[in-house]
């Protein structure tokens, strides 16, 4: 079974996996983006 992006829920391959973490309701959550909403994550928490 592979891994899905969190965020698009395209499938992953290893090389492609960017593990984040989100805080949500006072709770923090480890999830795995792929490479182009990882870019764009990092852009969003940059401004």
């Amino acid at each position: 079974m592979s891994d899905k992006c969190f965020y698009c829920a395209n499938d992953l391959e290893e090389r492609q996996m960017h593990y984040v973490s989100f805080v949500a309701s006072n709770q923090e959550r480890d999830e795995t983006l792929c490479t182009e909403c990882y870019q764009e994550w990092l852009h969003g928490i940059k401004e």
